[in-house]
């Protein structure tokens, strides 16, 4: 005889509570990420976000995925104004300064561009030969009384996706959303 282990009881409430504050600011920041770049004006928020919280005495009080990606859309502008707030402050040491610029070099060297972050375009022509590949083995594959626009379709798609189209389609959109 067998035993049947008892299902694990997962309180997913929980899981919500302590997964929110750290997933949160993430999709904040993506969401907020995504409409700056479709309107301008909000654009221009953005990177006015990024400058100010720059500043030490200026805090905005917004949520941390907002700075989080207006810091990310703006950040050479930010630190264009954080080396003019420095070159300003006359109370500063030269040191500091020397600090400051150097500190700003060591960012300045570590920023991505938008295609080194992003995915490689799909290859057109050997998506049209995977869809060719795909369309005979349909005919190849099915039994005569199965063929119909359905049958073919699910086949198709299938196939695309066993060759790994499926997340390829998914980050040309994204590809497509950012550039």
């Amino acid at each position: 005889m067998s035993k049947k282990k008892e299902p694990i009881d997962i309180d997913w409430i929980e899981v919500a509570k302590i997964g929110m504050p750290i997933v949160g600011p993430f999709v904040q920041g993506a969401m907020w990420y995504g409409f700056a770049n479709i309107d301008k004006r909000a654009q221009a928020l953005s990177r006015f976000i990024a400058i100010a919280e720059v500043i030490p005495a200026v805090d905005l009080n917004l949520p941390k995925g907002v700075v989080l990606a207006s810091m990310y859309d703006g950040v050479e502008d930010a630190l264009a104004i954080w080396s003019t707030l420095v070159e300003t402050l006359q109370e500063i040491p030269d040191k500091v300064k020397e600090l400051v610029e150097e500190t700003k070099e060591d960012i300045e060297e570590l920023i991505p561009t938008k295609e080194d972050i992003l995915p490689d375009a799909i290859d057109k022509q050997k998506f049209l030969a995977d869809y060719g590949d795909c369309l005979n083995g349909y005919n190849r594959d099915t039994p005569s009384y199965l063929k119909n626009d359905y049958s073919k379709q699910l086949y198709i798609q299938g196939c695309l996706i066993r060759k790994g189209y499926g997340i390829k389609f998914i980050k040309q959109a994204i590809r497509d959303f950012l550039l």
